[in-house]
């Protein structure tokens, strides 16, 4: 019975995370030395995601590699950690590591492929606006301003 409950939430849960995606879910996160990196994630109707850092037009298409689902207390929503694969020209690049438990982001990193060095990134709740991320200083990215799209 636990089990047929668990499947059922994990696909209600996947459900609207796809038509969230559909409506271009996004988050906002900020990290790196000094929290002088910021980006925006967004998950795509395909059911993969992008990154677009702020200084850059394009954005980069990345695929997930795994999900794993954690029950952490019954009343609670799941949490989801995922791994996501960045590759340039067919090139691994990277791999973002992403944690999160109903509508939040409880872990965010980057590892760059080459040398393994990893950024460690928080969600920035005070960036998020309806049409993309916004910080002071910095020009807004928003849902629409990539040349890709």
């Amino acid at each position: 019975m636990i089990r047929r409950l668990a499947v059922l939430v994990c696909a209600v849960l996947l459900a609207n995370t796809a038509a969230a995606a559909t409506a271009q879910d996004h988050r906002c996160l900020t990290g790196g030395r000094n929290d002088r990196i910021h980006l925006l994630w967004r998950w795509l109707d395909d059911g993969s995601a992008d990154v677009q850092y702020a200084g850059q037009r394009a954005r980069l298409h990345v695929q997930q590699l795994s999900l794993d689902t954690t029950v952490l207390a019954e009343d609670r929503p799941y949490q989801f950690d995922s791994v996501w694969e960045e590759r340039i020209e067919g090139r691994l690049n990277g791999r973002y590591y992403l944690t999160t438990q109903g509508a939040r982001v409880y872990g965010f990193s980057y590892e760059r492929a080459r040398d393994g060095r990893r950024t460690e990134f928080s969600e920035d709740l005070e960036a998020w606006q309806e049409d993309g991320c916004h910080w002071p200083g910095v020009e807004p990215l928003t849902l629409a301003s990539s040349l890709l799209d």
